[in-house]
């Protein structure tokens, strides 16, 4: 009996070790199994993958073709604004047409061969941000050209360029890289703060103290602003921030006036025009008085292509103040169809915003959204005299070769995330 029920435990004992071998040896087949399921499902998005794209290439043909009409405009609005001097063709718009021909094959690139996820791998995004400011830190050095009254040119050989085009991309890349890698952690408000600090005012800062440029450092701060509006879930923050800022504004509003009234500068002379243009019509509000003589006269469906009067009077008409030769050649009919040209190309922008495959993609089109459309807004409010004059140029239709360079390279990153929508859904 005894020999018997030793045998049967030792028999017991040793299936429970097998029990437990089977369970172990289970156990550490199905975590291999996991492993080896996950390595080959997951999605890498390393610096060299990034680099080429894998699938097939959709156009948005409809966001092309609103873009090129845009284009289009500009060229002949540039020509027409510039044709008061016997060498428009070969100077100004010759070299408009060189940038915008480069530009497009540029966005090509961008948008059939990159990926657009090599914009937000960390490396390239804070690399991108930090050369943007150590280009506005170029503007304090022999490199920096002065032209009337404030230091916003690098000149190199002979290329100039305004290193605030390359510090709105890096903003851009910097803020849609920093956003995706916070996760959860935007739900915190003060997580927003500090990114619009870092990524909004010192870059805005940087530009006004050193470029003496106001403007693009408020279309800038805007940029940050709407940028963090989109990725954060809530919406309450944002007013009582607008309401302090507006609260603030109008308190300060008095205090420069004030102080304006005391001083002869830069900036407030240019308040002064602002309020009083028809005192300073031989000085600083010379192009605004032009301008607005411009619109006027324009009519329903302006004076014709080529015969605007104001151009003799304005220098350099194809800048800053282009969108009052449109409006005094082509008319009101001709300034909506350019005003609703601006928005179905922000409708279609802000359609791949929505429908992007990730947080990267949404955020590269809500800040190429953001940067179109500051600039349109602070440019229109400028030639109407809504607000001070500031010198921001009108997208894609203004003279500027880096601009629009900038431009069609932001318009690639666009289409490259366009373009993985459809291949999500081909999928």
């Amino acid at each position: 009996m005894e020999t018997n029920q030793r045998r049967q435990r030792s028999t017991i004992k040793q299936n429970t070790q097998n029990k437990k071998i089977s369970k172990r040896s289970v156990n550490r087949r199905a975590k291999k199994n996991k492993n080896n399921y996950m390595k080959a499902h997951r999605k890498k998005f390393s610096f060299r993958k990034s680099l080429s794209r894998s699938t097939g290439f959709y156009l948005d043909y409809s966001l092309m073709l609103i873009m090129i009409i845009l284009i289009g405009i500009g060229l002949v609005m540039v020509y027409s604004s510039s044709s008061t001097t016997t060498d428009s063709l070969k100077g100004v718009l010759k070299s408009q047409v060189i940038f915008a021909v480069f530009g497009l094959l540029m966005m090509m690139i961008v948008a059939r061969v990159l990926d657009y996820h090599i914009l937000t791998n960390k490396y390239v995004a804070r690399g991108l941000y930090i050369f943007s400011l150590i280009l506005v830190l170029l503007l304090l050095t022999p490199l920096g050209k002065n032209y009337n009254g404030a230091t916003r040119w690098i000149v190199i050989g002979g290329f100039n360029f305004m290193p605030v085009e390359f510090v709105k991309v890096g903003i851009i890349a910097a803020l849609a890289c920093r956003i995706s890698s916070l996760g959860e952690k935007m739900k915190y408000f003060r997580v927003v703060v500090w990114l619009i600090a870092w990524y909004g005012v010192v870059p805005a800062a940087m530009l006004y103290f050193i470029s003496n440029n106001l403007s693009s450092a408020i279309i800038i701060l805007g940029m940050a602003f709407l940028i963090t509006f989109v990725a954060y879930p809530g919406y309450k923050p944002y007013i009582a921030m607008f309401a302090g800022a507006t609260a603030f504004i109008s308190v300060a509003f008095s205090a420069i006036l004030s102080a304006i009234q005391k001083g002869d500068g830069f900036r407030s002379t240019r308040i002064l025009a602002w309020l009083h243009p028809e005192d300073y019509a031989d000085g600083e509000a010379y192009q605004t008085i032009h301008g607005l003589y411009a619109i006027g006269s324009g009519g329903l469906f302006g004076k014709g292509l080529g015969k605007s009067v104001v151009k003799l009077k304005l220098p350099e008409a194809y800048n800053d103040m282009i969108f009052t030769i449109i409006c005094e050649e082509l008319g009101l009919f001709g300034a909506l169809c350019v005003l609703i040209a601006f928005g179905v190309l922000l409708w279609r922008i802000a359609h791949v915003a929505r429908n992007a495959p990730d947080m990267q993609g949404a955020l590269l089109c809500a800040g190429v959204f953001s940067h179109i459309a500051l600039q349109v807004l602070v440019n229109i409010a400028v030639v109407t005299d809504t607000i001070p004059n500031t010198g921001v140029t009108l997208p894609f239709i203004s003279k500027g070769g880096t601009a629009l360079l900038i431009l069609l390279l932001e318009m690639g990153v666009v289409f490259n995330v366009s373009s993985q929508i459809k291949d999500e859904l081909n999928e």
